[in-house]
């Protein structure tokens, strides 16, 4: 199976000047865990939830200061947490390489590009459920 046959075709993105209680808040309300960060029409990073949780060092699920937490995510940038060197992938690719560098590197997406154009992410989730679909 090819990347293009599994991926998630992703319009949403955001902007490094974005903060990350704009992020928290898409997340929140459109299910998302994954980001592409865009500047300048060009990909420059992915900010996930983990990122978030790294920044208010898991805050959320634990007995917190609330406010603080807000405080925090409110005043620091997409930018100053995403990340930066990012592995991307081609639609003609096989899903099979996609996993291949999800589990080298240890991460749970991969940007799927075309001519250095923004198509969409593939995701452990887009894996998963391809692995299904072929084991029936």
């Amino acid at each position: 199976m090819l990347v293009e046959e599994a991926m998630t075709v992703h319009t949403r993105t955001v902007r490094p000047d974005q903060s990350l209680s704009d992020v928290r808040s898409i997340f929140e309300e459109e299910g998302f865990r994954h980001l592409p960060v865009m500047g300048n029409d060009a990909l420059v990073g992915m900010i996930t939830h983990t990122d978030l949780m790294r920044v208010t060092y898991g805050a959320h699920i634990a007995d917190a200061d609330f406010e603080v937490n807000d405080l925090i995510l409110e005043s620091t940038t997409v930018e100053e947490s995403m990340s930066k060197d990012l592995k991307t992938i081609e639609t003609g690719a096989h899903l099979k390489e996609a996993a291949r560098m999800m589990r080298k590197y240890k991460i749970g997406c991969i940007p799927v590009v075309e001519d250095g154009a923004l198509l969409g992410l593939v995701t452990t989730t887009d894996i998963l459920s391809a692995y299904i679909e072929i084991a029936g």
